[in-house]
Parts: C-alpha cells; sequence; structure tokens
C-alpha cells in the first residue's frame, strides 16, 4: 500500500496534515533544554508545590509567597507531572504545546468549513511559524492555555448563534471561559462576552436580549473562579484580595495605590501594542511590508454609510474574526500594563485576513510574492551554508563574530550557538539535510509560475529553519544559560536542606531567584521572617550592597559559592554564603 505524500495529505487531508504540522513544530522539542528564564521556572514551581506539599488551592511557591495567579495550569503541569513523580521542563512545557495544538486544530475546523479556498490551511499555517505564538507554546507560562480556552470559548458563542440563535446555553461554554478565568482571572470570561455581545448588535439582535444573555453566560463561568476565591481567601485573607485587586485591577489602572508587595511592570504606551503584533507575526509582516512598495494606490474620501454597508455585508466569519481581532488589541491598550502575549488571542482572527491578502498577493502580485521567497531564500540559505560549513569545522562562528561585536552578553550567547553548530548528532543531520532539501524545492518552485506553490515552499523553508532552531541551537543556548548546572553542583558540595537556606523574599528591593528555588524544589525559606541563627543564604552582589548595611552587625556573611557569571534567568550572578548570627 502507498504511503500518503504531502501533496496527497494536503488535497484530501488537509486537516491531518496541519495537526502533524502543529505538532512537529513543537512536541518534540519542549523537553530540550532547561529554564532560563525566569517565568518558566516561577510557574513550574507552583505545581511542585501542589505534588509535594498537597496544596492545591493555593500553594507557596516562593519562601512564603504564594501563586499569584489562578491554578488552572498548574493543576495541569502537575497532572503530567504525577507519572515521573517530578516535575521537568517538558512536563511543565506540555499544556503550552497540546493548548497550541488544540488551537490550531479549532481555528482550522472554524474556518475550514466556512471559507473557500486555501484560507483557513494558509491562516493555520501563519499561526504555528508566528514568532509569538510559537514561543508562547515552547514555554512554561499560562499565556498559551488562557488564549486556546479564549480562541475556543469565542469559536463555541459564534456556533451558538450560527446554530441556536443564542436559544438555551451550551454547556460547553461556561466549561470552557470559567476554564479560561481559573488560568488568569476574569479576563478570560468578560474579554470573549465583550466581544459576543458587540457581533450580536451588528447581527442586529435586541440590545436587552444581548445584555441578557451574556449575563446569564457570565455568571455561570464565573461560578468556579468564585469558588477558588472563596477557597483561597480561606488560606491567605486579605493578602490574597489584594493581590486579586492588583492583578485584575492594578494592572488595568496602573500600579499606585496597590497594597502588594511587587512591582506590576510593563507599564507601555498604547502603540507599544501594534510594534509587537508586527514582531510577533515574523516574518509574514515583512511580505506584507514588501507588498506595500508594490501596491497602487488611490486616495478616496472615505463614506460612513459605504463602509458600513461593506461591513454588514461581509461573510459571518469574517465579520466576527474582525470584530474579535480589533476589540482584543484595542481592550488591552486600555491597561497601563501591557504584554506581547496578551494579544495572542487576536493572532487566528488576524491571521485569517492575512491569508486572504497573502492570496490576493500571490495571484495578483507575484512579483512581490517571488521578491519575498528570494529574499527568504537567500537570508535562510546563508545561514544553512554557515551551519553547514561550522559543523565540518571550516567556520568558527564565535572567533567570527569577535571581529564584529564587543558586548560581553553577546560574544557569550554566539559562543554558545557556534558550540551547538559545531557538534555533530543524528538530529542536527537530519535537519539540516532536511533544511537544504527545502531550499532546493524553493529555488526551483521559483523557475515555474505557481505563486501559491512558492508561497507554500516558503513557509516549508521557515519551518525547517524553526525546526533547526528549536532542536539544535536553542538548547545549547538553554543550558548554557541556565542555573541549574550550578545549583547541581552546590548540592554535592554543602549540606543543603529544607530547614537551612534562606533567601529575602521582597520584590520592591529584591529580585527573586526563581531558577534556583526551583531546582532546589521550593526550599527557601524568608530571611527577614525567620531570622535564623545559621544556614545558607542566597543572594546576588546587588542586593548584598543592600543587605550588608542593615545587617552586617548582626549576621556574617561568608562567601561560599558563585555562578561563573551573570547570565541565567536571574541576570546577575547568583552567590551562596554561610549565615550565622553574630
Amino acid at each position: 500500500m502507498r504511503t500518503p505524500g504531502l501533496q496527497y495529505l494536503y488535497l484530501q487531508k488537509p486537516f491531518i496534515l496541519i495537526l502533524l504540522v502543529a505538532t512537529l513544530s513543537v512536541l518534540p522539542w519542549i523537553g530540550m533544554g532547561e529554564y532560563y528564564t525566569k517565568g518558566e521556572p516561577r510557574e513550574a514551581s507552583v505545581a511542585v508545590s501542589m505534588l509535594e506539599e498537597g496544596n492545591w488551592i493555593l500553594p507557596r511557591v516562593y519562601a512564603d509567597e504564594f501563586a499569584y495567579k489562578p491554578p488552572f495550569t498548574h493543576w495541569i503541569i502537575a497532572a503530567f507531572s504525577l507519572p515521573s513523580g517530578e516535575v521537568t521542563p517538558f512536563t511543565s512545557r506540555l499544556p503550552s504545546a497540546i493548548a497550541f495544538v488544540i488551537m490550531i486544530a479549532c481555528c482550522f475546523f472554524f474556518f475550514g468549513r466556512n471559507l473557500k479556498g486555501h484560507k483557513a490551511f494558509i491562516a493555520c499555517l501563519l499561526m504555528i511559524t508566528s514568532f509569538e505564538l510559537h514561543r508562547a507554546a515552547m514555554t512554561s507560562r499560562v499565556d498559551m492555555v488562557l488564549t486556546a480556552l479564549i480562541v475556543g470559548g469565542l469559536v463555541s458563542l459564534y456556533y451558538w448563534e450560527e446554530n441556536k440563535k443564542t436559544k438555551g446555553i451550551p454547556w460547553y461554554i461556561p466549561v470552557l471561559l470559567g476554564c479560561a478565568a481559573l488560568v488568569k482571572g476574569p479576563v478570560g470570561i468578560l474579554l470573549p462576552l465583550l466581544i459576543f455581545g458587540i457581533y450580536l448588535l451588528l447581527m442586529k439582535y435586541n440590545f436587552w436580549k444581548v445584555l441578557l444573555k451574556t449575563t446569564i453566560v457570565a455568571i455561570l463561568s464565573f461560578v468556579p473562579l468564585f469558588i477558588w476565591y472563596y477557597l483561597a481567601y480561606r488560606e491567605a485573607g486579605q493578602d490574597f484580595l489584594n493581590v486579586v485587586w492588583a492583578e485584575n485591577f492594578g494592572r488595568l489602572l496602573g500600579s499606585e495605590d496597590v497594597n502588594i508587595k511587587y512591582n506590576l511592570g510593563h507599564e507601555e504606551p498604547f502603540w507599544y501594542n501594534f510594534i509587537t503584533l508586527a514582531t510577533g507575526f515574523i516574518p509574514w509582516t515583512l511580505l506584507i511590508f514588501f507588498s506595500l512598495f508594490g501596491l497602487k494606490y488611490t486616495i478616496r474620501i472615505p463614506q460612513i454609510k459605504i463602509w458600513k454597508d461593506k461591513l454588514l455585508s461581509m461573510h459571518k466569519i469574517k465579520l466576527f474574526s474582525l470584530v474579535a481581532a480589533v476589540i482584543i488589541v484595542l481592550f488591552y491598550c486600555i491597561p497601563m500594563s501591557k504584554r506581547s502575549v496578551y494579544l495572542m488571542p487576536a493572532y487566528p482572527f488576524i491571521a485569517i485576513f492575512m491569508a486572504q491578502y497573502i492570496l490576493y498577493i500571490a495571484e495578483y502580485h507575484s512579483r512581490v510574492n517571488r521578491f519575498f521567497a528570494v529574499f527568504m531564500g537567500c537570508l535562510i540559505n546563508i545561514v544553512a551554508i554557515c551551519c553547514l560549513l561550522a559543523l565540518c569545522g571550516v567556520l568558527n562562528i564565535a572567533e567570527l563574530s569577535g571581529h564584529f561585536v564587543s558586548r560581553t552578553k553577546t560574544i557569550y550567547d554566539v559562543k554558545l550557538f557556534s558550540d551547538a553548530l559545531s557538534q555533530p548528532s543524528f538530529i542536527y543531520i537530519l535537519l539540516l539535510i532536511a533544511l537544504f532539501y527545502s531550499l532546493f524545492v524553493l529555488f526551483y518552485q521559483l523557475r515555474k509560475k505557481n505563486n501559491l506553490k512558492i508561497f507554500y515552499t516558503v513557509v516549508g523553508v521557515y519551518f525547517m529553519f524553526g525546526l533547526l532552531q528549536d532542536g539544535v541551537a536553542l538548547p545549547t543556548f538553554k543550558n548554557g544559560t541556565s542555573v541549574k548546572p550550578f545549583i547541581t553542583e552546590i548540592k554535592k558540595k554543602y549540606p543543603l536542606t529544607k530547614d537551612n537556606m534562606y533567601v529575602m523574599n521582597n520584590l520592591l528591593e529584591y529580585g527573586n531567584l526563581y531558577g534556583p528555588n526551583f531546582y532546589l524544589h521550593n526550599a527557601f525559606k524568608n530571611f527577614e521572617k525567620e531570622l535564623p541563627e545559621s544556614g545558607y543564604f542566597f543572594s546576588t552582589p546587588g542586593a548584598m550592597e543592600k543587605i550588608l548595611p542593615m545587617y552586617g552587625d548582626e549576621y556574617s556573611f561568608s562567601l561560599l559559592d558563585q555562578t561563573p557569571n551573570p547570565y541565567n534567568d536571574v541576570r546577575e550572578v547568583v552567590q551562596v554564603y554561610k549565615l550565622k548570627k553574630k
């Protein structure tokens, strides 16, 4: 029996193909490389506490600190970690990867069943290869799970109106929105219902009926979150309510006058969101940018009535997608706190319009499409040749870069990538061969006149380039900037236990050592609360400049060990002191 090829899957089983591509883009690589940012071990430590301490409501994660976010994602991490008995980078990143694949599948069905042509397929490829979504799918954070639940909730709300005209309430809608709220708070409910409500009004539903329906769904969806709030309040009281207020309203109104012991951060101007959208869809925003120089422009004074008629005459899927994309972006322009991951729920609904525009470019502006293909092909070909030369020992990338860069951190990072690309392995050779083959196909297709195939081969080349990054370069980089080797070493050298390790826990003054905390299984105690007789103290040089004037007369701090450089999740040298009361 003949094994189905890619062309057969594309023509006959496109859903299976898109599912395979989405899965291959993330699942094989999430366990490769340790934590190298502070966010991943911070979230993973919550699941560690759940498994080791048995507190599944409000686990303590750093000295006396409790988790800031609702626990749904951490429950999943803990569940995935139960078979092995420990939380690992693979098990903690697995919820994000699975949520990403499920979201892609959901979007393919949503767009594919209602829009003709290649739009749904291309939109999913854009999402799979977009920088922002791919990065979130590969990390141990809550944002990808939240995005998938919000998108799933929006699709369910759409079909509720499409199939039942909002009669009854399907049970899965409050479940999806309730789970979204258990990931990151009320925004998981309020934002989808705001989008849905505006969409219904554009569909000429009665305002009071819309208000009633969305209110009922909101009440049902809030039940799980309120139950968790009640249980968590019983454990932490007013401190918990302060965090809830700060995380959900402080980020909206600003970080002033919030009674918490850390800065909310991420305060950016409104245009920051549009910059992150452009970078988040790299490299496909480059194609859109190039197209601007190949289009003819006609300046017309817009007439509101004409635009309104065009808007209301759109296909319902497109109208819903437009409303979702615009509302999500504008909604996140309001809060003082802004991060690129906040906008991820808008990506599927933006991607469908990008797919339509790319099809237009391929059909009517083939020169732009071909220019972009040549640009991407040449750029990635140069990288591939450098990888091959490094693998053969002909090119030393670190030595070459030394002539162009002088920043110590950059030199260190390039050295890590250079080491990764010069070490032969089966997966490295396989991915490099696949990349060169995809480049060959691209330049072969450029000799033809099928512009859609040219675009697909560009996607294939960039996809293989991404696999080479995730499977070869990034794991070495992550391991080289992880604090795990240092923690493993000091655990062998010193008698560290859960009862003798101390840190400062005041984020207004000091940075928390989330990486060391994870690899030491949440063993840190709060020095300022415990004031121990002796023990081991973990800190950084910058923090010690503040600590010694306050406690130097009462305690002696003898430096025992430290990381060889500051290139880790803390972004400072991590030090271990022998602590003793005078």
